[in-house]
This record gives structure tokens, C-alpha cells and sequence, in this order.
């Protein structure tokens, strides 16, 4: 049976790091208990678990108001949660609205498909959704911001992304999308001192981070590793690739910072990048990124 559906898929960031760190049986039982809690947001508004894979759940609800407020209550949640020895818990949500197939207790279609696409581009403590759920929804009624239009891979169409701002301190933003036009492909820039280095969305070209002397852009902060991290280019999209030990933070212009640990983080628009340590203040050392568009 067909039917009009939001799916809504949501994983644990980082279950490997957190697994090394605590150990088999502590790891396991917070992401389980991560789980749990994922699953309590869905049911609470009505939707349905499909499935839990690993560290990953998948739902499914029958409007796309009711995935948007499981995903915020999911994020609420879980950033709720006290560390675990100095580990805190954090997932990356995507959504997705169309027509599915609902068959012996599942959702199939390409609609799922776009789901797990959307959540793979998420960073940390980040709600992605798409331009088509937005517009379902309604979009003077959720905050959120538009991120632009992305290829993805596998498909011949490209993807309007939207960041649904689920903290208070954003809770009044709301920005209107943008048509859906096919743009230029982007360009990224990137910047330390008077040192500026570019990256083109259609190249395979890739950037190096850290603190030793191979590295493309060298950092010399202490808190950096000497292969720090990458920053690549895939399906018209920018990724930070952390493989550090500290980790890397990411803070877009007029959002909230993100920590990546031996994981990847979309870069879009523009703003600053520390390795291995929190952003407080701009610093000399912090990597400025900004996203051009040609004519």
C-alpha cells in the first residue's frame, strides 16, 4: 500500500570513539539508552519505529509537523544527557517527506533513500530536512534555515536542504527558501593568516590539516595532531573528514559550534574552524571557511 509519509532516520555520532573510550559494556548501554530515548520522541507524537540498526533508529510519521517535533525533542533530549566519563552524547537527524510503501511492517521507496542520504550529510547535534518537507509542513510555522541546493549522489535531481533550528536561543529564526534553481557548482575558501587555499565542488581535490610539515595547510597550535583532518569535496558538497585525537570544532556563521571526532561534518555558507579545541573567541590560529558561488 502507498501512502504519504515523513521518514526520519537518526544515529549516534561517533558509537566507535565512544565504544573505545568506555569500553563494550558501558558504550553499549548509552547507546542504548540513546535509543530508547529516540524511540520515546517518536511514539510521543504519534509516529512508529520501522527499525534500529546499531547505533541508527528509523521512523515514520504521517505528517511532516510530527517528524519535525520528534526530531526537536529527540535533540532536546539527548543533549540533556550528563557525560559518561567526560563523553556526551550527541546523533544527527534527517527527514524526508513523500510517498512510501508500507509493506509487513516496513517503508520502502525512494523516499527512504533520500532520508539516509539527508542524515549522512547531518553533522552532530544537527536536524537536516529537505525544501518538498518543508513546504509540506508549512514553512512559516517551523525555524529553520535554508542551506542551499545540493547534488546527491545517485540522483539525477538536487536536493534543498533546510536546518530545523531546534535550540531556544534560535527558536525565532526563520528564513525563507530559496527557489529551487539549478545553481553554479561552489567553490570553497579557506583561510589561516594570509594563507588562502580553494577547493572547487566539481574537482576531486582534497585539503590537509594539521600541524606537520606535509600537511597542505599547516596549523601550528599544540592541540592539533599532525594529520589532523581533510577537507574533500563529494557529490557537489564540502565534508570536514576529522581523524584526530582531540577532534576538531566547527562553528557556521550565526549557529551553534560542532565537535567532530573521527567523523565527517557538512561545511556550508561560512565560518571557523578550530583543531582540538573549543571556539571562545577568534583566534590566529583558527581556520576561516567561506563557500563562493560563480556566475
Amino acid at each position: 500500500m502507498e501512502a504519504d509519509r515523513t521518514i526520519l532516520f537518526a544515529d549516534v555520532v561517533d558509537s566507535t570513539g565512544i565504544t573505545e573510550a568506555l569500553g563494550n559494556v558501558v558504550s553499549r548501554n548509552m547507546i542504548a539508552e540513546i535509543l530508547d530515548q529516540l524511540a520515546s520522541a517518536t511514539t510521543a507524537v504519534g509516529g512508529i519505529v520501522i527499525k534500529t540498526i546499531g547505533d541508527e533508529i528509523m521512523c515514520s510519521f504521517e505528517s511532516p509537523l510530527d517528524g519535525i517535533a520528534a526530531a526537536v525533542d529527540m535533540q532536546r533530549a539527548v543533549s540533556a544527557r550528563l557525560p559518561v566519563n567526560g563523553i556526551h552524547s550527541r546523533v544527527r537527524i534527517g527527514l524526508h517527506s513523500g510517498s512510501v510503501l508500507l509493506e509487513s511492517g516496513d517503508v520502502f521507496g525512494d523516499v527512504v533513500n533520500v532520508a539516509a542520504r539527508v542524515v549522512g550529510m547531518a553533522a552532530a547535534e544537527q536536524v537536516l530536512t529537505t525544501g518538498e518537507t518543508m513546504d509540506l509542513a508549512g514553512q512559516a510555522s517551523v525555524p529553520y534555515r535554508s542551506l542551499g541546493v545540493h547534488g546527491v549522489r545517485g540522483r539525477d535531481e538536487q536536493l534543498h536542504l533546510c536546518e530545523i533550528l531546534w535550540r531556544g536561543e534560535t527558536a525565532q529564526m526563520t528564513v525563507v527558501a530559496p527557489k529551487l534553481d539549478r545553481g553554479p557548482m561552489p567553490e570553497l575558501e579557506i583561510q589561516l593568516g594570509d594563507q588562502i587555499l580553494k577547493v572547487k565542488a566539481a574537482s576531486n581535490d582534497a585539503i590537509s590539516l594539521g600541524r606537520g610539515g606535509e600537511c597542505t595547510l599547516v596549523v601550528p597550535s599544540t592541540s592539533a595532531s599532525r594529520a589532523h583532518a581533510d577537507i574533500l569535496t563529494r557529490g557537489g558538497r564540502f565534508y570536514l573528514d576529522d581523524h584526530s585525537t582531540n577532534g576538531t570544532y566547527i562553528r557556521p556563521e550565526g549557529a551553534n559550534e560542532i565537535f567532530v571526532h573521527r567523523d565527517q561534518a557538512l561545511l556550508q555558507g561560512s565560518g571557523l574552524i578550530r583543531l582540538g579545541e573549543p571556539i571562545a573567541v577568534q583566534g590566529p590560529l583558527d581556520v576561516e571557511y567561506r563557500t563562493r558561488y560563480g556566475g
